[in-house]
């Protein structure tokens, strides 16, 4: 379990059930192994905090009141198609779990189970559905893992960015698909410091020494893009 624990703190779980003690006990035990571990007591009040919060993985159960399990995952899929539901279910009929599978329930869980058990079929999810989202790659030699804000070879060295030159790739990654104009990186990096372009140029320039000079394509007067596939 030590090797998910760094996986699970960055989470956020919304759990669903409509035993009480069970739901509070769970709360209990597990708030402290993710970022956030929200509970629902039946699939209505789980589908309203799933549209209000963004959660990485729901874990819900299969029967209760208002909106059952399999609802729920079917209405959250509608919404957000990549998000992991794992389904807690007594039951074991292939008939009950084969119509899970076409839902696009990612995983179930035969009930009674452990919280460690449910930690570890949470990191599997994570690892297999979450992580792969995280590592963005800039080059052939080039990764930049998201979670551990940083930039690597391929071999895993890291390579030393200030927190400047990390926060301006890091804002290039986060937006791959558009280039991000001058005042969005001003008022990312810069903020209550005095911006000059000139800065910005030199702060390009160094990142480009440090990582790859074709990577960052400049569209003068508007910003900088991620070049992707060098």
């Amino acid at each position: 379990m030590n090797s998910c624990k760094e996986i699970l703190m960055d989470l956020s779980i919304l759990y669903v059930e409509d035993e009480e003690d069970i739901r509070e006990m769970l709360k209990d035990v597990l708030k402290d192994d993710f970022k956030r571990f929200i509970t629902a007591k039946d699939g209505e009040e789980g589908f309203r905090k799933f549209k209000e919060i963004k959660f990485d993985i729901v874990v819900t159960d299969i029967e209760m009141p208002k909106m059952d399990g399999m609802t729920l995952a079917k209405s959250i899929k509608k919404i957000s198609k990549g998000t992991p539901v794992i389904l807690l279910t007594a039951y074991s009929e292939k008939e009950r779990l084969f119509r899970a599978i076409d839902v696009g329930v990612n995983k179930y869980l035969v009930k009674p189970f452990t919280p460690d058990k449910l930690l570890n079929v949470i990191c599997e999810i994570a690892k297999e559905h979450l992580q792969k989202d995280k590592i963005v790659k800039l080059n052939d030699e080039l990764y930049y893992d998201l979670r551990k804000r940083g930039v690597y070879t391929k071999e895993g060295e890291s390579i030393t960015l200030t927190r400047k030159e990390l926060k301006f790739l890091e804002l290039l990654v986060k937006n791959r698909d558009r280039v991000v104009t001058i005042e969005e990186i001003e008022s990312v990096i810069w903020r209550d410091e005095i911006f000059t372009e000139a800065a910005l140029r030199a702060l390009v320039k160094r990142v480009r020494q440090k990582t790859s000079k074709e990577m960052i394509k400049n569209f003068p007067g508007i910003g900088y893009k991620l070049i992707k596939d060098n």
